[in-house]
């Protein structure tokens, strides 16, 4: 089947793409970085941390200008080092600019609390959000793409599952 065609603002990030000769033997793509807008980006920890770097260092930052981005470090190691000065921060920002990505975070348990050597096992920050942003919440609707067909053809080998502290 034929892919489907572009949408407007990818034919315009397409049009942007310039291909130029590198060293008379490759090609490289030059790019003028499309300008977004303000946004909060809270970081997290553990996988989805390391996954999220990868896609902003490979697929984001060469391609957007993410200069109005404010980024908020929500890792335990932060939470604990900032006596959760951070959370509150990341909840100021959220406020006030209204657009706010976050990755999963970890609400540590005692044992990871000794495992990390953390002062304090900080509760989970999505309560301390959804009060700060009037009971906005949380939303991980899945992301539908054009010509993506939804669903597993194969069996899935691994997952992973909030499980433990206060989910378990």
């Amino acid at each position: 089947p034929e892919p489907p065609e572009p949408t407007a603002t990818l034919q315009a990030m397409l049009r942007r793409v310039q291909l130029r000769a590198f060293a008379g033997h490759a090609r490289a793509f030059s790019v003028v970085p499309i300008k977004a807008p303000p946004m909060v980006y809270i970081s997290g920890e553990e996988m989805s941390r390391y996954t999220m770097e990868l896609i902003m260092d490979k697929w984001v930052k060469p391609f957007v200008d993410t200069s109005d981005w404010e980024f908020f470090d929500l890792s335990c190691r932060a939470r604990d080092d900032s006596q959760d000065a951070v959370l509150h921060g990341a909840v100021e920002a959220g406020s006030r600019i209204g657009a706010i990505f976050k990755e999963p975070t970890v609400t540590p348990t005692e044992v990871q609390k000794k495992r990390l050597g953390l002062k304090k096992a900080w509760g989970s920050p999505n309560g301390a959000m959804r009060k700060g942003w009037n009971g906005i919440t949380i939303s991980r609707d899945t992301i539908h793409i054009p010509g993506i067909e939804l669903g597993f053809k194969r069996p899935v080998l691994f997952e992973r599952h909030a499980v433990g502290g206060e989910y378990g």
